[in-house]
Formats: structure tokens, sequence, C-alpha cells
């Protein structure tokens, strides 16, 4: 696209060889030309720009800490979190010269899945007396997991909870979590029952308290979620933003009347001329 002479009155096109600041017919500096009317638009575009990200700035803290609901709400969604290190399930071993006995937590689980030998995985997958209780075992640990996305994924979207889609994400999340905590349990019985009837006494699983708690914490952040949203949701304080010296609220009224930042200045300049030819 070819370069033209910013003085519209001149509009010179501009040649490889006219390499001075100043276009050779009219005069103009063309790097120079209306700068500050330049700067001043673009100062102004930054301005509305900072002040519509303010609003979500502004939104997001309500979200956080706009009061004391929505700190509770924040305190809520770390309690799952530590409910996991409860005790979650007991699991006896009985056999020749072993008796072992292990409560599970998130950490002991952890653990257990690290050590899991490949090998013997993949021989349980094709033992077809195997598979059943293997199958229990893989749902189980997928509802640890599911239970360990909610409470993440609630954790990193909470400043977020006062947007349009806030409370849909709050029950998505309840559903993961709660259905999580649901499911670990009960695959890892079926497991247990499963194995039983393989290996009669050789393991017992049990569930313990710490799984009830878990599925606990996951309705108390539902229902201070419900009551938050019936009350209203957590009220905004905006903070004040200014736009070439307006404030916001009167600049976007203007704008949506077709009027523009130079005339809002225009007008301004004649207000203050008037003004000052009064007072004298």
């Amino acid at each position: 696209m070819a370069a033209h002479c910013p003085n519209p009155a001149c509009n010179y096109k501009l040649k490889l060889t006219d390499w001075k600041p100043n276009c050779p017919d009219c005069g103009t500096n063309i790097l120079y030309y209306k700068m500050e009317e330049r700067l001043l638009a673009e100062a102004d575009q930054v301005e509305l720009a900072n002040a519509a990200f303010q609003k979500k700035t502004d939104r997001a803290k309500a979200a956080v800490v706009g009061n004391n609901w929505a700190i509770a709400r924040l305190v809520l969604l770390v309690v799952p979190l530590l409910t996991l290190l409860l005790p979650l399930g007991k699991v006896a071993i009985h056999g020749p010269f072993v008796e072992k006995t292990a409560s599970l937590g998130v950490i002991g689980l952890v653990d257990v899945v690290g050590s899991l030998n490949t090998d013997v995985l993949l021989a349980m997958v094709g033992d077809s007396v195997m598979q059943p209780a293997f199958i229990w075992c893989v749902l189980a640990i997928l509802g640890l997991v599911l239970v360990v996305l909610a409470i993440l994924g609630g954790l990193a979207t909470c400043w977020l909870a006062r947007s349009p889609a806030g409370f849909k994400r709050t029950i998505l999340f309840f559903v993961l979590g709660f259905g999580g905590a649901v499911l670990a349990p009960v695959a890892l019985l079926q497991f247990g029952n499963k194995l039983a009837a393989i290996l009669p006494g050789a393991m017992t699983v049990q569930v313990q308290w710490g799984v009830f708690v878990v599925m606990l914490s996951f309705l108390l952040i539902l229902g201070i979620n419900i009551y938050i949203k019936a009350t209203g949701d957590i009220p905004v304080v905006n903070k004040q933003c200014w736009i070439s010296g307006f404030p916001e609220e009167e600049v976007l009224e203007k704008l949506a009347q077709g009027l523009t930042l130079e005339d809002m200045r225009r007008e301004r300049d004649e207000r203050e001329k008037a003004e000052a030819a009064e007072a004298e």
C-alpha cells in the first residue's frame, strides 16, 4: 500500500527516494504531523480499555472477597482439599506370614498408584477372572481423580464466580466432585467384593468416615452458592474511572449519543471560557 503525505490538503504520494522527514511537495513534517492529536486519541483508547478491564477486576474482587459470604465460599473451596487427607478407606491383607492393615488417604492412594507394577496391571486386564476386580479398582481411582479435578477447578475459577456462567460452573464442579466422592467408595467396596470372590479371605476393604466428610464439604459449597445466588449475588463496588478528565459513566453515555471525546473536550473548553468571562 502506497504511503501518502498525512496533510489532507496535499496527499502527495511518497516515493522510496523521499527519505527526508518533510513532504517534498508541501513541507509538512510527516512524522510529527498532528502528533498531539494522535497521542491524545491513543490515550483515550488506553483509558477506555482500562475502564472496561477495571469492571472485570471489580467483579473478580467481589466474587472472591466481596463480603463475608464470598470469603466463606473461598474458605469452603479449600475444605474438600483438606478432607482428602482424612482416612477414606481401610485395606487389610491376610496371607501366609503376612498380616497388614493400611488406612487409605489421598497420600496413601497416590503412593499405591505410583508403586503399581505395570506388568501386573496388564496381566489383570487380560485375565478374565481378575478383570472385573481390576475394573472396579480403576473406577475407584477415577472417582478420586474427579474429586481432585473438581476441587482444583473450583479454586482456579473462584474469581469468575460472579460471571454470567459462574453458577452453572459451580453446578458442574459439584456434579464432578460429589459424583466422584460417591463413585470412589462404591467402586472400592465392589473391588473388595470381587476380589474376595476370587481370593476368599485374602483381602478385606472398608470405607471410612473421611469419605462422608468429603461429600459434606461439596454439599456445603453448593449450599452457600445457592444462597448467594438466591440473595442477589455478591454486590460489586466499582472503582471510579476517568477518561480524559471525564467520569467513565458520562463518557459512555455521550459516546452512545454519537458524540466523541473531542466533542466533549471542546464543549468543556467552551464552558470554561464562558465561566471565566462571567467571572471577569
